[in-house]
């Protein structure tokens, strides 16, 4: 067998695993809890994004017969995916209905996410069509503004 096939294989694998571990590994042991203003500011933060993804779709389709969108579409509209999931998320973040009111370790959560980030895009560094890239710049982002609100959070609780 060949490199692809052992590839193929692998992603398989790992397909059907995750389908078991969410399938029965989250039965309700720990569910998140938002009160209303959490879940309110969540639906402004969808809002903000599919308004970004929208507008910057519209932006693209007049650039589709640029050469550069030919070779690297599916990047540039995965970026804009990322780019709407990215403006809501920081818009919840900003706005503390990111975390859930019962949600522990979310100091860690936000330097595991940095971590990642940083792993993605030095992973794929060489690779400017990697959709690992744009991950771990996503990864990154989210990271470094949770903390960034941790921190104002913190500052605010002193005065």
């Amino acid at each position: 067998m060949n490199d692809l096939e052992f590839f193929a294989i692998g992603i398989f694998i790992g397909v059907i695993i995750f389908i078991l571990v969410v399938t029965f590994g989250s039965q309700k042991k720990y569910e998140h809890k938002y009160d209303e203003r959490q879940k309110l500011v969540r639906g402004q933060g969808a809002k903000w994004g599919f308004i970004v993804l929208v507008f910057s779709e519209i932006i693209v389709t007049f650039f589709m017969k640029n050469p550069f969108f030919m070779r690297y579409g599916i990047t540039i509209n995965f970026s804009i995916i990322m780019l709407s999931l990215a403006v809501m998320s920081v818009y919840d973040i900003l706005h503390g209905a990111y975390f859930a009111i019962n949600e522990k370790n979310i100091k860690s959560n936000s330097w595991l996410d940095i971590v990642m980030g940083i792993c993605f895009i030095l992973g794929y560094v060489n690779d400017f069509n990697s959709a690992m890239t744009i991950m771990g710049i996503y990864w990154l982002i989210i990271g470094a503004v949770s903390l960034f609100q941790l921190h104002r959070d913190k500052e605010s609780d002193k005065e």
